[in-house]
């Protein structure tokens, strides 16, 4: 049957275009905003949830934690409203693959893994910072952007987040905070105990996304939800070196770490577990391509170091030296103007070759 949303203008301002993607809360439509030819999309509660108060209550949600985010690793409100009573978001379009598709191909290189886990951890880390916990991060709210060959990340979906005041405790618009929301595989064990939630429930999801990016699967798989919950709440994950040996011992310490059961043994903050993932040799080497690069604007910073001079041994070179050299080097290149010997460039102070 045709979508009769498609092709509605929305306030005068969002005409709706096309259909693209339908979820147990809501559905997905890619449009334009009229007069500027920029494209946006717009997801909007299913109707027969939107007669329910808390189903309301979750998407309404949603519009605040998201209004409240500003960062290039989530995806930007723009704009929220009601047509026949549905509410609806406006939000960026970004064309680019689900995590979930882009894993559809198996295992990302390790280096790869880890450029996308620390963005990741970059968008949650101002998302916790506004108070936003997700509490549903999984591959379907993960969208891969960019050119060929790059991943650029954005987080989806924070229609189950749990706002937070500045005092840590809940606020009036987390009246689900007690609920059991989320997905199953990807969940908490204090979620799946349905207990009170913080940030740490997400660096928890990162550790499984980041675990399943590396070795190809899950750490915690069952035919039943309830199953794969106790499994969260018991189980030890599987070595991921002994799915994929290409991790290094340092990076698979930082993902089990990641998935400890008790969150006082995580990673605390999102800022501290990126830091963990920097130090692991994926993480040194890790860029889109997971090779090393230094960008072509950043020059060599010279401290108190062993550096290495052709293929001689180490040599410490120290800054003061360093100085004292430099100054013995000026001293003799003007010396040299003085003689006549060499001429300095205008922007120097000297004469050009023609003495103009």
């Amino acid at each position: 049957m045709e979508d009769p949303r498609l092709g509605l203008l929305l306030e005068g301002r969002y005409r709706i275009e096309e259909r693209l993607a339908a979820g147990g809360m809501g559905v997905v439509y890619r449009g334009e905003r009229v007069g500027l030819s920029k494209p946006v999309a717009i997801k909007f509660l299913h109707r027969s949830a939107a007669i329910k108060s808390d189903r309301r209550q979750r998407f309404e949600r949603e519009a605040a934690a998201m209004s409240r985010l500003s960062h290039p690793n989530l995806v930007s409100i723009i704009d929220f409203g009601s047509l026949d009573d549905v509410p609806y978001l406006v939000m960026d379009y970004h064309p680019g693959a689900s995590l979930k598709k882009v894993l559809e191909g198996g295992a990302l290189r390790p280096g790869r893994a880890v450029f996308i886990a620390r963005q990741l951890l970059a968008g949650l880390a101002s998302a916790h910072a506004s108070g936003v916990v997700h509490r549903d991060l999984k591959p379907d709210n993960v969208l891969i952007v960019g050119k060929p060959g790059e991943d650029l990340v954005k987080i989806l979906d924070f229609g189950v987040a749990k706002l937070l005041e500045g005092d840590g405790g809940p606020s009036e618009l987390s009246v689900m905070a007690s609920t059991l929301l989320g997905t199953p595989e990807y969940m908490s064990p204090e979620q799946a105990r349905s207990e009170q939630v913080d940030a740490r429930a997400d660096l928890y999801a990162v550790g499984i996304l980041l675990y399943e990016m590396a070795t190809g699967r899950k750490p915690f798989q069952a035919e039943r939800d309830l199953a794969v919950l106790r499994k969260q709440i018991e189980e030890a994950p599987a070595s991921p070196r002994g799915l994929e040996p290409a991790i290094s011992e340092g990076l698979e310490k930082v993902i089990l770490r990641a998935l400890a059961k008790e969150r006082d043994q995580r990673w605390q903050t999102a800022e501290e577990f990126s830091r963990a993932l920097s130090r692991a040799p994926e993480g040194r080497a890790a860029t889109s391509h997971g090779a090393v690069q230094r960008p072509a604007t950043q020059a060599p910073i010279v401290t108190d170091r062993t550096l290495r001079v052709g293929s001689s041994r180490p040599v410490r070179v120290r800054p003061l030296l360093i100085a004292a050299l430099l100054v013995a080097i000026g001293i003799g290149a003007w010396a040299a103007v003085d003689r006549g010997v060499v001429e300095l460039p205008d922007w120097l102070g000297g004469k050009s070759p023609s003495g103009r």
